[in-house]
């Protein structure tokens, strides 16, 4: 869940906590303050009522208002205030009533009154007053809700384009990070730490490739001097034992030379050092791929088909690609018996490439790992490029075996 739709989310579930507290608070508030004046205007209506009995003696009746009744003694009533339900014939229902009953005495005789107040106009009011404050409660809550979202969106912008530069960034561009002012301490302060870190894996990236390049070229340079060498002491008159001493340190040699070009390769894919500058054929490739190993084929006698049902495209560097066909058509020969099968299929989604061999107790989580070897004769880092390349060039590779040994290349969902 994104931040700002968190907060307003939040907000949101607030303000609505807010709004039925308030509401519900305020209609007992209401119910409150009408009672208390509804026992107001009665204790007022008491007073009429004595005044008027002390001055004309005449007893006011109005049911179910006002009900006086004199008596002939005093007896044990309290002043008390009460609900009651009186049935209203028009209305045809049962109304509630505040009653207050209480006994006066005027001029020595004793009076029993019950007075009443009807709540149907109260409740109506209280009713009516609790919705309009809740209908402008929610008024204020939803206007506040879009101008504090809108605000937000505001203040959030700059950090998500500055979270897009982020993004964006490559060490392989050489370009140095530029992020906005928010004129907010945190986001500047936090935009002023991911641009002294990105200068500083820059820098540490520059030193590393530096590194690389000239290691590879410093190594490789004895290598050939070596190899020269050795190449002109086997035109010489030697003896077999020495012979047969200079072709093993040739071969130790080229095989020296090939692993530091192999650990070249997967320092340079690792560190994104490939441009994804062009859409590859595989069907295309893998022909002409075909065509460059068939003396390795017939040397092996191994019989290759190739079924194209569609071409599997897909936008990536074209060194890599190259590197990847080969990979697999060399892992495909070396690891395959005389007489063997090659099968390769190409789909719109899908290349596959099978292979003929001896069975091999490697899986799909080791088969790719770097110096994993099938022989005694590989370094095991062919696989290892492979799968270098494919998460480099978002694709999926797999391995499986039953009675062929296959990788599977599709392309990534994300």
């Amino acid at each position: 869940m994104k931040f700002l739709t968190k907060i307003n989310r939040n907000y949101f579930l607030l303000l609505t906590i807010t709004l039925l507290i308030a509401t519900v608070s305020s209609y007992f508030i209401l119910q409150f303050i009408l009672q208390d004046n509804a026992k107001e205007r009665l204790f007022e209506k008491k007073e009429l009522i004595k005044n008027q009995i002390f001055r004309t003696g005449e007893i006011p009746n109005v049911y179910p208002i006002i009900e006086v009744k004199k008596e002939t003694e005093k007896t044990s009533i309290e002043p008390v205030f009460k609900e009651i339900n009186i049935y209203n014939k028009s209305e045809d229902e049962d109304e509630v009533f505040l009653e207050y009953s209480n006994q006066i005495m005027i001029k020595n005789i004793y009076y029993t009154i019950k007075l009443r107040q009807s709540y149907f106009e109260s409740e109506d009011i209280k009713l009516m007053l609790t919705g309009f404050l809740g209908i402008i409660l929610l008024l204020t809550f939803g206007i506040s809700f879009l101008v504090s979202k809108k605000i937000n969106k505001m203040v959030w912008d700059v950090f998500q384009k500055n979270l897009l530069e982020i993004e964006k960034f490559s060490f392989i561009t050489n370009q140095k990070l530029q992020l906005r002012d928010t004129d907010i301490e945190e986001f500047d302060r936090l935009n002023f730490v991911v641009e002294k870190l990105t200068d500083k894996l820059n820098a540490d990236y520059l030193a590393l490739k530096e590194f690389s390049e000239n290691a590879s070229h410093e190594i490789q340079t004895p290598i050939s001097i070596a190899l020269l060498n050795l190449d002109e002491i086997l035109q010489q008159d030697l003896n077999k034992e020495t012979f047969e001493k200079v072709v093993v340190s040739i071969n130790a040699l080229k095989r020296l030379s090939t692993l530091n070009q192999s650990l070249i390769l997967l320092t340079k894919i690792g560190n994104r050092q490939f441009i994804t500058d062009k859409v590859i054929s595989f069907g295309e490739l893998t022909k002409f791929k075909l065509n460059e190993f068939t003396s390795l084929f017939d040397t092996k006698k191994i019989e290759v088909e190739l079924n194209m049902e569609d071409d599997f495209l897909i936008k990536m560097n074209e060194e890599l690609a190259e590197i990847l066909i080969n990979n697999l058509l060399s892992n495909a020969i070396k690891h395959n018996e005389e007489n063997g099968k090659i099968q390769l299929s190409i789909k719109k989604n899908e290349f596959k490439i099978c292979n003929s061999g001896k069975h091999n107790s490697l899986t799909n989580n080791t088969i790719f790992s770097r110096f994993t070897k099938g022989d005694s004769k590989s370094y095991g880092l062919g696989l290892a490029i492979v799968m270098d390349i494919c998460k480099t060039s978002k694709l999926n590779v797999h391995y499986s075996k039953d009675k062929f040994h296959c990788f599977y290349i599709t392309k990534s969902k994300k």
